[in-house]
């Protein structure tokens, strides 16, 4: 083990390196060949006009997929959270630049001179920044001078600047914006891809037409491209480069069963993988192959941990409480790990039961229902009502991410984030 421990004065490869679950993942990229995603993608981004729409479940590694293709240094991201007016789209794209919120000219002799400020000049992204940093560009001569103030100038000013360029604006988790202002970006949006601005919306896949709806002008214009939720075989992967850089050796059956628990989502891989390391005590890349075994109390350690960046807390209080009552006392049930509660109890564990799922229709709610019960379980009538009861409190706590949903006229419970159904399984939250 000492000789994967970070020493004071060294700077080797370090697990922070190699599992990155928040950032682009330089060592443990996958590029999932068999569904082209970026073959896809490069080829919708090569489509004059055309507005990209990359949908796909909660961490599944939309941002990192465009970020691949495009480039960090061409990406400009922006965060559909927070836009109060559609205006704030271009501002957040101007301020991502560095343009200053208002340019000076002064007119002496016949010349007219221009300061700017607070530039990317390396990023050559605005002309103005090339050699200026708030002085100006040049000396006023003669006594006659007239300034003038200009602001910015939006959605024209992003056009001028980075039309026909590499750089792609990418505008993350566009539903997040209200209706009313989803409905004028998305006429802005369609005018800065007609005048060459290349703009990715990324959304979970029932969100995924939002810019569509939004301006139904946009039909046609809007090449999509769907990132699913991902194989055990590709999250594999991610386990088997990470470790292999770490010089580290862990079994490929652990790293399979890290892989599952990862339920489709590259992320929670890199985060398992991630704290893996800490529990092993690698720290850094070992100087020689070292064997690290990894028995049940071992794994059990690494999902608790791992439980730190995937809390549902309060989320999971509130569904366990279920609506209030009034006065009535509700039934409850008898569970196989020895443990007691009601049919929300009932309904989370059976969830967080084997084998990991994250949709449900009827006929399995009940029989898992029914697998994690000891003597009589619920009626059906009850966990109808019950799945129904959690989607709205899920919907009420995080309407923009509906981690739990219940489709009344399927009759099926879905659970689109991964890293609720890793808490539920490892949190304790439902041993309490």
């Amino acid at each position: 083990m000492d000789r994967c421990l970070l020493e004071p004065m060294a700077r080797a490869l370090s697990a922070f390196d190699v599992f990155t679950p928040s950032s682009f993942p330089e060592h443990t990229y996958v590029p999932r060949d068999e569904e082209a995603l970026e073959k896809k993608l490069r080829f919708a981004l090569g489509t004059k006009g055309q507005i990209v729409s990359v949908s796909g479940p909660s961490k599944s590694g939309k941002t990192v997929l465009v970020e691949r293709v495009v480039g960090k240094e061409n990406l400009i991201p922006i965060v559909g959270a927070g836009i109060r007016d559609p205006e704030h789209v271009w501002t957040r794209i101007l301020d991502w630049m560095d343009t200053p919120t208002q340019t000076s000219s002064s007119l002496a002799i016949g010349s007219e001179v221009t300061a700017t400020a607070g530039a990317k000049a390396e990023a050559g992204v605005l002309v103005a920044k090339a050699e200026v940093s708030g002085e100006l560009s040049a000396a006023l001569t003669g006594s006659a001078n007239r300034t003038r103030t200009t602001g910015r100038r939006g959605l024209q000013q992003v056009v001028d600047e980075i039309a026909n360029s590499d750089f792609v604006v990418l505008i993350d988790d566009f539903h997040y914006m209200d209706r009313s202002i989803q409905i004028e970006a998305a006429k802005q949006l369609k005018e800065a891809a007609r005048l060459g601005v290349k703009i990715v919306t990324a959304a979970v896949p029932y969100r995924a037409d939002d810019v569509v709806r939004a301006n139904p002008e946009l039909r046609g214009r809007v090449s999509a491209v769907d990132v699913d939720y991902w194989r055990r075989e590709d999250l594999a992967r991610i386990g088997q480069s990470g470790f292999n850089a770490l010089n580290a050796a862990v079994g490929g059956k652990i790293i399979e069963k890290f892989a599952s628990e990862s339920a489709g989502s590259p992320q929670l891989m890199q985060a398992i993988c991630l704290f893996a390391c800490s529990v092993l005590a690698v720290q850094v890349r070992c100087e020689t192959k070292t064997d690290f075994a990894v028995d049940g109390p071992t794994l059990k350690q690494i999902y608790a941990s791992t439980t730190s960046v995937t809390d549902f807390r309060s989320l999971v209080q509130m569904l366990v409480a279920g609506p209030k009552t009034r006065g009535t006392e509700r039934k409850m049930y008898q569970f196989s790990d020895s443990t007691e509660g009601d049919v929300y109890r009932c309904i989370l564990k059976s969830v967080a039961a084997e084998p990991l799922r994250l949709s449900f229709d009827y006929d399995d709610i009940l029989r898992r229902v029914r697998e994690v019960c000891v003597g009589d379980p619920p009626v059906g009538s009850s966990i109808v009502g019950s799945c129904n009861h959690m989607s709205r409190i899920a919907q009420e706590q995080m309407p923009p991410q509906r981690v739990i949903d219940w489709d009344e006229d399927k009759s099926v419970l879905d659970i689109p984030d991964p890293y609720l159904l890793f808490y539920l399984r490892w949190s304790g939250a439902l041993l309490d």
